[in-house]
């Protein structure tokens, strides 16, 4: 245990240089402290929830707010009483004071607990909160309290065990529960002045006495008064609660609501003065709105728009997964659904989304953008690697051919075979996979998990024919014999820059697919320089280390394209990416690469990787084309009737991108056979703003990574969580929840009752609730 000095050198160390002192150790992994204090305030307040949790023991006398903002995962014992505000604003922390309190404990306390061996001073539990989110705050006090006590309370549990108290008639002090709202209070002796127009006295129910026998013995451990037990849980009658009045409650006693302009000036401006506290600094505009509307007068009318938003992380994925609804799957406990979901979108969730993709749905996730903090979609995708292949829809008699077995023919022949038609996929290699076969490391790509995407695929039946090289006449056949053919042949030919010397230059494709054919290119002791530096030059730069190189050196014209973890091994490993270099020329036998420069770099070997171009030569001249990639619609159509293109055969992209337009073709082929229109991919993303990132900042304790944590993660953005904070909140009791007819639910406006607010839009942490302008509203 760490010890900390209030008084050093017989000087006293101020509060904020004692509080850096704390700070400072916790970042540096110090989690258990030992503070001699010397009325030194605000300690233990502000410790930030590490993976670790923080304890600290406090002996000397302390200053004011101990534990002020205290967070979830600090523990403090105090050996003696405290100033004032103990817990002020207490966020999580749990606080023991082995003696008395002093006025406003708790005061303004939202979550945490606090234990106190004595009593507690004035104002003490006084504009507590309540958050659904989280769990109640608890206050406990072993003997009695001061005055005002729970004064404008809103939230949290309190309990006065009233042992040995210093006023047996009042152990809860003058005026408790002034202006209390919410929350409860527990206390075991007598009251009196407390307020009647606010709360009532009435028994523990069953639910009373079970969380409090529950909950006490720990409390009376914390404080070492084990043996009072039997005594406070002997007898169910010798406690009582306190609990607000609702408003039907106060309506029926004759405390009937003000009028607002009665209010303002019979409550509000008697006791502030005319205009408010600033009101004589003021210039303003005060007459009283007249009344406040309902129904078809009402400027804005909210709607529960669930699932009308796509999440980020589904908009920015090219393959559209909707990990909000398989979080929400997972939430539910359905696993095996959440699991199963993905491959409605992706036959190769395991291997792209958990081993290759840079996973730009993570880049976009709410959690990360807002909290630093994303779900791990890519666990996530890992995980269906053992789901077997969705059952297919009946058959049809379609027939549709598939060329090129990579990752955007895998996708089509897949969604298009789930949809029943009969499928043919035809590859020039021996293997199916593409260049995720062929020219991924298997240090990135385990080959077991590849195989066994490829083999769940095989499974739904689609028949594949390898070794299959495409010309015009076997292409002419295809499209004859077929209802649709879908091109997805890649682009598989090397791209090179005619600079002297560029002969001896070899295409990094050509180095990756020798390498994953068992036929690597020896680099023992050879320095390697690669030209081009994005993800597949990265990829390059690492093979060349693992086939023997001494030195690899990526150039490039501008910032290297590469990023993520591609970029973070090639370095890791010990290459270098220098730019902007513009390459001259290349002399294999000085060993030199040379650049318009005038620098020039040792080369032994030299590589080239600036992308491919796809091998067209077998189409017909009626099949457009640009710049060498095939022209298409937004849906994949050619210039071709029947004739589809996605893929690098169209333009080039991430291997989630061929996956995305796999999975748009087949809808549009399926579409056309139909002769219907073509779905377009969404394209309306929520806004983050919509979003309230405050319900998700006690999810950010690290915990073990699992698909539960995980999915309790996710911030569920436009999608329902049905967390019933908006029902909670609305003051009207506008909104209801109802279950639909498909055993689902919705949540209800009642027209008749809501006034047009715009709580539940400003409360709702998922963004679902939208204010719309009357004039919309009426369209």
């Amino acid at each position: 245990m760490h010890e900390i000095y209030g008084i050093v050198d017989g000087k006293r160390v101020s509060s904020k240089d004692l509080e850096e002192q704390i700070q400072k150790l916790v970042r540096n992994g110090e989690h258990q402290l030992k503070i001699f204090a010397d009325g030194q305030q605000g300690i233990g307040g502000r410790i930030w929830p590490s993976k670790e949790k923080t304890s600290i023991v406090v002996e000397g006398p302390v200053g004011q707010r101990l534990a002020g903002m205290g967070m979830m995962g600090t523990e403090i014992v105090v050996h003696g009483s405290c100033s004032d505000d103990v817990g002020w604003l207490n966020c999580g922390a749990r606080v023991t004071v082995l003696g008395d309190v002093a006025n406003g404990a708790h005061n303004a306390g939202a979550q945490g607990i606090l234990y106190v061996q004595g009593s507690g001073g004035a104002r003490c539990d006084t504009m507590t909160k309540f958050n659904p989110r989280f769990d109640p705050l608890q206050s406990w006090y072993f003997r009695d309290v001061g005055d005002s006590f729970a004064e404008f309370k809103a939230g949290g549990i309190a309990v006065v065990c009233g042992v040995e108290p210093r006023n047996p008639d009042n152990i809860l002090g003058y005026r408790p529960c002034v202006g209390m709202v919410g929350g409860t209070i527990y206390f075991r002796g007598k009251t009196t002045g407390y307020s009647t127009r606010d709360v009532r006295i009435t028994d523990l129910d069953d639910a009373d006495w079970q969380w409090l026998q529950t909950n006490i013995k720990p409390y009376l451990t914390a404080i070492d008064q084990l043996s009072y037990l039997e005594e406070l849980t002997a007898k169910r009658e010798d406690w009582q609660k306190i609990i607000a009045l609702s408003p039907m409650e106060r309506d029926n006693m004759g405390t009937k609501r003000l009028p607002m302009d009665q209010f303002r000036l019979q409550t509000w401006e008697e006791e502030v003065g005319e205009g408010g506290i600033v009101g004589d600094l003021l210039d303003v505009e005060r007459s009283i709105i007249p009344y406040i509307v309902t129904g078809e007068d009402r400027r804005y009318y909210p709607s529960w728009d669930n699932g009308r938003y796509l999440a980020p992380c589904c908009y920015s994925c090219p393959t559209e997964i909707p990990t909000h609804i398989r979080t929400h799957l997972i939430r539910e406990g359905k696993h095996q659904e959440a699991l199963e979901l993905v491959l409605q979108y992706s036959p190769l969730p395991a291997t792209v989304c958990g081993q290759v993709c840079p996973n730009p749905c993570m880049d976009a996730c709410s959690r990360g953008i807002l909290l630093r903090e994303p779900v791990d979609i890519a666990f996530l995708g890992s995980l269906s690697r053992e789901i077997p292949a969705p059952e297919k829809a009946p058959a049809r008699q379609e027939k549709v051919a598939v060329i090129g077995g990579g990752p955007g023919g895998i996708a089509a022949a897949w969604h298009l075979a789930l949809a029943g038609i009969q499928v043919s996929l035809y590859e020039r290699e021996s293997e199916l996979g593409g260049k995720i076969y062929q020219c991924i490391p298997e240090d990135r790509l385990p080959r077991d998990i590849l195989q066994q995407e490829l083999d769940r695929f095989r499974s739904l039946g689609v028949e594949v024919y390898t070794d299959f090289t495409i010309d015009r006449g076997k292409y002419d056949q295809l499209h004859r014999e077929y209802d649709a053919v879908v091109l997805a042949t890649g682009a598989h030919a090397p791209r090179v820059i005619p600079f002297p010397g560029y002969e001896d230059v070899v295409p990094g494709i050509v180095f990756l697919k020798g390498i994953n054919a068992r036929n690597p290119m020896n680099l023992e002791g050879k320095k390697v320089v690669v030209i081009g530096a994005g993800n597949v030059g990265m990829d390059i730069a690492c093979e060349a280390y693992n086939q023997g190189a001494s030195s690899v050196i990526a150039v490039d014209i501008q910032a290297p394209a590469s990023f993520g973890k591609e970029q973070k091994m090639a370095q890791a490993l010990g290459t270098q990416i220098l730019y902007p270099k513009f390459t001259d020329r290349y002399d294999k036998k000085e060993g030199k690469l040379h650049f318009k420069d005038g620098s020039h770099l040792e080369a032994d070997v030299v590589f080239i990787s600036i992308g491919e171009s796809p091998e067209l030569e077998y189409l017909p001249e009626t099949v457009e084309l640009f710049r060498g990639y095939v022209q298409t619609d937004e849906y994949g159509r050619t210039s071709e009737e029947k004739l589809y293109a996605i893929g690098d055969v169209h333009k080039p992209g991430l291997i989630t991108n061929a996956l995305g337009a796999g999975l748009q073709v087949s809808r549009t082929i399926l579409a056309d056979l139909e002769g219907r229109e073509a779905p377009k991919r969404r394209d309306d993303m929520i806004d983050y703003s919509r979003l309230r990132q405050e319900y998700y900042e006690r999810d950010r304790m690290p915990q073990p990574q699992d698909v539960d944590t995980e999915a309790l993660k996710c911030m569920s953005c436009g999608l329902c969580r049905d967390c019933g904070i908006c029902e909670q909140s609305c003051y009207w009791g506008a909104i209801s929840r109802q279950e639909t007819e498909d055993g689902d639910y919705e949540y209800v406006v009642n027209d008749e009752l809501c006034i047009g607010c715009g709580f539940c839009a400003a409360v709702c942490p998922c963004g679902i609730w939208q204010m719309n302008p009357a004039e919309e509203h009426n369209l």
